[in-house]
């Protein structure tokens, strides 16, 4: 196995990775102690790479020579000249006053009109920018042009390409005087041995046009590759090579460059946009294991380059954001050729050692050993769902020698003789479809002499004997070293945990897992009014009260149970009504009906073991279960209609007494005009509608005088948009007037606010707040515990002190829901959005992105739970109550504080989260909990595992909670946060 090399970073990524490998070590390893964590920082900083040269953007803007000269006039070609003497190509010099001062097409330049200056490069060369101006001829000149594109041939005799930016657009901006020359950037850098200058007039006109070309030799030398196709992710994110210049054929690339050349290397959160192209993930290029044409096989790239070349080695930018189903590939064969058809029987091979700590992309050196060739083929092993590749660089050198191309193989085939086309049975070998035209062109080149040592210059080969003892030996002796240091790191912790086995509070990496059918067992529950969830007893219910701040009145009953229970059990017949006929997954739940009464165990506590008696109780089992969530047959038998949480438009809805009563409350939402809406983006998706992020202008003029806004900023607002499809039924328009005047009635600080509607034609729309931040979950990933070492790193960090700050906002906003006795159902950090100064609004459309579409368990998908955040009654019985919002508030607390690193309980899979939900239904003291986060406090532990209760009447009430998470964050101030962070796209 080839040793893995790591490529030099700069000063501040290395102590970015380091800093993220010591927050994961510490999180992963909660007793190792602050030396080891600065000895594995240290390691990690260490650099063992040896330089390498690469394309690098910044640095590749020389002039090329037009104004110096350096580029003859031999070279300088046009289609035709007004009068060659005075205006003809040799003229096309910027800032140089020659003969006519300028080239001059004899034609009048239109729209239709294809004239063309044409320079040669003579060796390939990345240009990065151009430079244009107008003939000035000594005051005299009057011509230039308003826009111009470019055309490129890459090969001698190859197809001439016209370039398009990153947007796809074609022209650049030209001039608008005769004497200023203007600087055009071309992004992505073109690589090319010629160009063409095309002037473009929208309207019939004579120009004249000086030139020059900024860039640098391109010293990769490929002038080719070839791969398949990139794929989509998810709604929002597009791995596609966008900027590939070659054939696409049958989603096959091949005879050009894209994205993978381009000098661009992409951040490790690909689903960001930085570039505010509007593309999510531009930079990198992605394929799914699952959509190859075999199990288990590679993705191939085949690279065609201009000379036979003697390579040194490969560098590879691969993604390793595994909390996102994306890895470094696992191996990777290498194969060298002459001629393109038939490759080298001994490929190179390297494993990748598998890093579960540190999430961040980096640059892969593979030694390729002075093999000599012309194509090379990489093919990558999956090690994950999703391997993301952002630029691949070729150290390399002009080979000396004579050299021929490979003869066919055999006719028999055997392993060491690996046919382009055929899979060999002990060296993968990807067989491209021979239908889609991808391949290469054998060209005139040559076979490796048998023996390559001679080709290896005489002074790098003095180097590597130099220094290849040095190297080896530093690296053994930290190795030995770090295995030191984790073997007393694995002591320690096998000390502390024997220890901690007395607790009977067990974090999730100790879970049990058990078996449902074991827990088989009738229950005596009863359904009253004929409605299983949702309701509350008709005589419990409460008088008017007010609603808010606002005298606006809803009748508030106790706690709501809506219809969400997933349980496997017979349910007797029900009376016929319209409203069970008529019931929708989507649907605003009707909570005036009676939720099932079960009565449970005598609450015992979860820190002792309880005693039981010989005989075992009916009522310490939960319902029949049959594999409960996972046996289709018992759902569609005994459960013939199991709502959703989700509303019309994708979103969660919130669970309110007697929902019906609002139709008779005046509808207090102004109208807002459609056509002040500007499209973004989709940011999810449900049955009958959408919810798309907007910006509203001039939305200042309509809001109410109690709206905190700053109504002298003459600047759009971002919104999100509730949109009902046309094709909705009434239904679904009576469900969404429903929750209009739901979200309407709610005005607190800490809870999105209903700022319009458009309800004048269709589609029909809710406007809401949006902010600046996106959601809390991306914010957070964005971030790291504030630290000396992510302090040194410059990265974006956040104190204690702010996720505490934070948390206690949704805890404020949570509280008024409370008072309201309305149930959110969905609180999580996915619900939350993140504004100026560390703002928090708790909103409920987290649920209608597919980007968390992993974190909701579906039945046959029809119901759509948050299990995971789900206390064990909304899972078990159905029933959700301001209690069990108080269990996810633990559970969204924990996530902050953990930085939303990891899915709840994310060593459990859905079925095990459900087992566990059974667990705490006995109280048979075996329920997993969540662990506890490195950085939190013992007393914000211990206030979680309060809210995790078995007993709904032992949790604390969101008054508490509040009152609780100010006195311990007292003093605190976020306008003292620094706010080190550039503004995080919406993703």
């Amino acid at each position: 196995m080839d040793v893995l090399y790591t490529v030099p970073l700069s000063s501040v990524d290395k102590r970015q990775a380091s800093m993220c490998c010591c927050r994961k070590a510490y999180r992963k390893m909660p007793d190792a102690d602050a030396a080891v964590i600065v000895i594995v920082a240290l390691f990690l900083v260490l650099d063992f790479g040896i330089g390498v040269t690469a394309l690098e953007l910044a640095q590749c803007r020389n002039s090329l020579g037009m104004q110096s000269g350096e580029i003859p006039d031999s070279a300088i070609t046009a289609s035709s000249s007004y009068e060659d003497s005075s205006v003809g190509p040799k003229n096309a010099r910027i800032r140089t006053e020659k003969n006519g001062g300028a080239w001059c097409p004899k034609p009048v330049i239109a729209r239709d009109t294809y004239e063309y200056l044409q320079i040669d490069l003579y060796q390939l060369t990345v240009i990065t920018m151009v430079e244009i101006q107008g003939r000035f001829g000594n005051g005299q000149g009057q011509e230039f042009t308003e826009e111009f594109l470019l055309e490129y041939q890459r090969e001698d005799g190859g197809e001439w390409m016209r370039f398009k930016n990153k947007r796809g657009e074609e022209r650049f901006e030209g001039n608008d005087n005769t004497y200023l020359a203007e600087l055009r950037e071309v992004e992505p850098p073109i690589i090319a041995k010629r160009v063409r200058f095309i002037p473009y007039c929208r309207n019939p006109r004579t120009v004249c046009m000086r030139v020059e070309i900024y860039g640098c030799k391109w010293e990769d030398n490929v002038v080719s590759y070839s791969m398949r196709q990139g794929e989509k992710r998810g709604a929002d994110v597009d791995l596609f090579d966008f900027t590939y210049d070659g054939i696409i054929l049958n989603n096959f690339l091949f005879d050009g460059l894209g994205q993978l050349t381009d000098g661009e290397v992409g951040e490790t959160n690909f689903r960001l946009d930085p570039q505010d192209l509007g593309i999510k993930g531009y930079e990198w290029v992605g394929w799914r294991n699952d959509s190859l044409e075999q199990e288990g096989q590679p993705v191939e790239i085949i690279f065609k380059f201009e000379t036979v070349r003697n390579f040194s080695s490969v560098i590879i930018n691969s993604n390793n954001y595994f909390s996102k189903e994306v890895r470094v590939f696992r191996m990777a064969l290498i194969y060298i050729s002459n001629g393109g058809e038939y490759y080298q029987p001994n490929p190179i091979k390297f494993d990748f050692l598998r890093d579960t700590l540190v999430e961040y992309a980096r640059p892969v050196m593979i030694r390729l050993n002075n093999r000599i060739g012309r194509y090379v083929k990489l093919q990558l092993f999956f090690d994950a769902k999703w391997l993301l590749i952002s630029e691949i660089q070729f150290i390399s050198e002009p080979a000396k020698g004579n050299f021929t191309v490979e003869s066919p193989p055999p006719t028999t085939l055997t392993p060491s003789t690996p046919a382009r086309h055929v899979v060999n049975p002990q060296i993968l070998d990807f067989e491209v479809d021979k239908d889609s035209g991808a391949r290469v062109e054998i060209g005139p080149d040559t076979q490796v002499p048998p023996n390559e040592e001679h080709l290896v210059p005489e002074e790098k080969k003095s180097f590597e004997d130099k220094y290849i003892g040095i190297i080896i030996g530093t690296l053994s002796a930290l190795i030995v070293l770090l295995s030191l240091i984790v073997l007393i790191v694995i002591l320690r912790y096998r000390r502390r945990k024997q220890n901690n086995n007395r607790r009977n509070l067990k974090p999730c990496v100790d879970h049990v897992t058990m078996n449902l059918n074991d827990l088989q067992s009738s229950i005596n529950g009863k359904i009253l009014n004929g409605n299983m969830y949702n309701g509350v007893p008709s005589d419990d219910m409460d008088s008017d009260r007010e609603f808010g701040n606002t005298g606006d009145k809803i009748l508030k009953g106790p706690y709501s149970e809506p219809k969400d229970s997933i349980m496997g059990r017979e349910l007797p017949d029900l009376p016929s009504s319209s409203e069970i006929t008529d019931s929708r997954d989507y649907a605003i739940p009707d909570v005036t009906k009676s939720a099932l009464v079960v009565a449970l165990p005598p609450l015992r506590s979860a820190l002792h073991t309880p005693v039981r008696p010989n005989g075992t109780n009916a009522l310490d089992k939960p319902p029949t279960y049959d594999a409960l969530y996972a046996a289709s047959d018992v759902l569609s038998t005994q459960v013939p209609n199991i709502p959703s949480l989700q509303g019309v438009s994708g979103n969660s809805i919130y669970s309110v007494p007697n929902a019906d009563l609002l139709l008779t409350i005046d509808l207090s939402v102004v109208e807002f005009p459609r056509g002040n809406l500007r499209f973004i983006e989709v940011l999810g998706e449900g049955q009958f509608g959408e919810v798309h992020l907007c910006e509203a202008v001039n939305i200042a003029d309509y809001l109410p005088e109690d709206y905190f806004i700053n109504r002298n900023a003459n600047r759009p607002v971002l919104v999100a948009v509730k949109m009902l499809r046309k094709n909705a039924d009434d239904r679904a328009r009576a469900d969404f007037q429903k929750e209009i005047r739901i979200m309407s009635q709610l005005k607190d600080p800490n809870i999105v606010r209903v700022l319009g509607v458009c309800t004048m034609e269709e589609p029909l729309c809710m406007i809401v707040e949006y902010m600046k931040y996106g959601d809390l979950n991306q914010f957070l990933l964005e971030h790291v515990p504030e630290s000396p070492i992510a302090q040194a790193a410059n990265a974006k960090m956040l104190s204690y002190g702010c996720l505490i700050y934070m948390a206690t906002q949704i805890a404020s906003g949570m509280k008024y829901l409370e008072s309201l006795n309305m149930v959110h159902r969905d609180l999580a950090t996915r619900n939350c959005l993140v504004g100026t100064n560390f703002t928090i609004k708790i909103s409920d459309f987290g649920m209608s992105r597919s980007l968390y579409s992993a974190d909701y368990y579906r039945i046959e998908g029809r119901a759509v739970l948050p299990i995971r955040w789900m206390a064990w009654e909304s899972i078990l019985l159905g029933k959700f109550t301001t209690k069990s919002d108080v269990w996810s508030f633990a559970v969204t607390l924990w996530e902050i504080l953990t930085f939303a690193r990891d899915q709840p309980l994310d060593g459990l899979l859905d079925e095990q989260v459900i087992e566990n939900a059974g667990h705490y239904y006995r109280n048979d003291n075996k329920q997993v909990y969540l662990p506890h986060p490195p950085i939190c406090p013992k007393e914000i532990y211990d206030l979680m595992k309060e809210c995790w209760n078995r007993q709904e009447s032992e949790r604390p009430s969101f008054r508490e909670v509040h009152m609780f998470l100010q006195r311990k964050n007292m003093g605190y101030n976020p306008k003292d946060e620094k706010m080190n962070q550039i503004k995080v796209p919406v993703c």
